[in-house]
């Protein structure tokens, strides 16, 4: 690992995913405190979850407010960038390019910096879309030679037009969210809203849906009556929006799972999801937005995810909806806030009270999971279906273990070279017995698929 202080330009320098997350987590340790320090190697067992784990570091680093946090941030918000969802970048770009502009660096590392960082911006503007590997890989296969492509940026990485970047044309349907006609001076608080301020958005359209319910029908073979309806809100080449949806099914059935993998299959992985845990906000008046006369004032959780993914109709989640609290602060409650805005009537001119803006988040979607809907509020039921996900079955586990194993591959791609022999008889025998153990649950699965291959490469090398 390079020597440079700033954390972010030193992760331009790994070689791999992982070397990353092990040095960062060491040099992070302190800052986040021993517990969520053990949650983050807890959930390296599953990709999504680390990634919901690593966002919720960010958050917690931005909050502390202090300039190495702030670092220690921009640094783990790299751990979730991927060439496979160049929006992935976009939010991260413009502060990279800046801490490395504001380093004093030799010019030998100076130079490195900005050879890797050339290729960053280039995979935030697409040219690396078709590369399963992390990042990090990616680059040092582009540095190696192995890798052949024309950087999106002719010019030098510091000479890069961070705004023409941002706001390039977009080939496509697009809506302008927060119009300046509507909005008044925007407070230090939320100056990033500027980037979206009075600008066209893209609509993220429905592409190859014939191919995503096949490949999702493969994956989730015991979810297909709640696939067959989430499919029939789309139209191919038309902007994606769903209806607001209640996900319910008990713990561990890959509900959270399908709502990603199913936003990612309908719209070649443009979609951007923003997930929030109702079990941690479910008292939190924040989802709706804080007055900006409040110090910690913030803008609500629809405007975050448009800004996040500079797109205009990103799909919110809301993880385990039926943890919420119906008691909430002076401002309200989660369940209250969120039945505000999944009205579309509403939704289509919300004032925000941060920005003090009126916005356009008509074309949001609402995706909930829930393990029980009988003590919510009726005006929830109302506004949302509610569609049972059903727990897997034995017989499902060829299929479900095979997508396991292929998502291992194109998540880990510069780990897992190759391909994977099928499961043998014996093997699914094996896995099935734990499995049923564990009570079907699809978290418990991905541990049991990762053991089964770990014992077969250790068998291997045995003999």
């Amino acid at each position: 690992m390079t020597k440079l202080q700033h954390p972010a330009l030193s992760l331009l320098f790994c070689a791999r995913w992982d070397d990353a997350f092990g040095w960062l987590h060491h040099v992070s340790e302190e800052t986040i405190g021993a517990e969520r320090a053990q949650r983050l190697l807890d959930k390296c067992g599953d990709r999504q979850a680390i990634q919901d784990e690593i966002r919720d570091v960010v958050d917690a680093l931005y909050a502390l407010g202090t300039h190495q946090a702030g670092e220690l941030a921009l640094a783990w918000s790299m751990m979730c960038c991927r060439a496979t969802y160049p929006p992935s970048f976009r939010g991260l770009l413009p502060q990279l390019q800046y801490a490395l502009d504001a380093a004093d660096l030799d010019a030998d590392d100076d130079g490195d910096c900005r050879d890797r960082l050339r290729i960053w911006w280039a995979a935030g503007a697409g040219d690396y879309v078709k590369e399963k590997r992390s990042m990090f890989a990616v680059a040092v296969a582009v540095l190696a030679g192995a890798i052949i492509k024309e950087p999106a940026f002719g010019s030098p990485a510091h000479e890069v037009d961070v705004a023409a970047w941002f706001r390039s044309a977009y080939e496509g349907p697009t809506l302008t969210v927060m119009p300046a006609e509507k909005a008044t001076k925007l407070n230090s608080a939320n100056k990033q809203f500027a980037d979206i301020l009075d600008k066209p958005l893209p609509l993220v359209v429905a592409r190859d849906l014939a191919e995503a319910r096949r490949r999702l029908g493969y994956e989730f073979p015991h979810a297909a009556a709640a696939l067959d309806a989430l499919f029939r809100d789309l139209r191919e080449g038309e902007p994606i929006k769903l209806r607001n949806t209640i996900l319910l099914g008990s713990p561990g059935c890959g509900k959270s799972r399908l709502v990603r993998k199913w936003a990612q299959a309908v719209s070649g992985g443009q979609q951007h999801v923003h997930r929030v845990d109702a079990a941690a906000s479910g008292n939190d008046s924040h989802f709706a937005g804080v007055s900006k006369s409040w110090s910690s004032t913030e803008a609500n959780v629809p405007a975050r995810a448009v800004l996040a993914s500079r797109t205009a109709n990103p799909l919110v989640m809301i993880d385990e909806l039926c943890k919420g609290s119906p008691r909430g602060g002076l401002n309200g409650t989660l369940w209250e806030a969120l039945a505000g805005l999944a009205d579309r009537e509403t939704a289509a001119r919300f004032r925000d009270p941060s920005l003090d803006c009126e916005l356009r988040l008509d074309w949001v979607s609402f995706c909930c999971t829930a393990n029980e809907v009988s003590h919510l509020p009726n005006y929830l039921k109302d506004r949302f279906r509610i569609l049972k996900v059903p727990a897997p079955r034995l017989v499902d586990l060829p299929l479900l273990a095979a997508s396991i194993v292929d998502d291992m591959l194109i998540e880990d791609g510069d780990e897992w070279a190759g391909s994977v022999a099928p499961f043998a008889p014996d093997e699914l025998r094996v896995m099935g017995k734990a499995w049923e153990a564990r009570n079907f649950s699809m978290r418990a699965l991905q541990k049991i698929v990762a053991a089964t291959l770990e014992a077969r490469d250790a068998h291997a090398m045995r003999h």
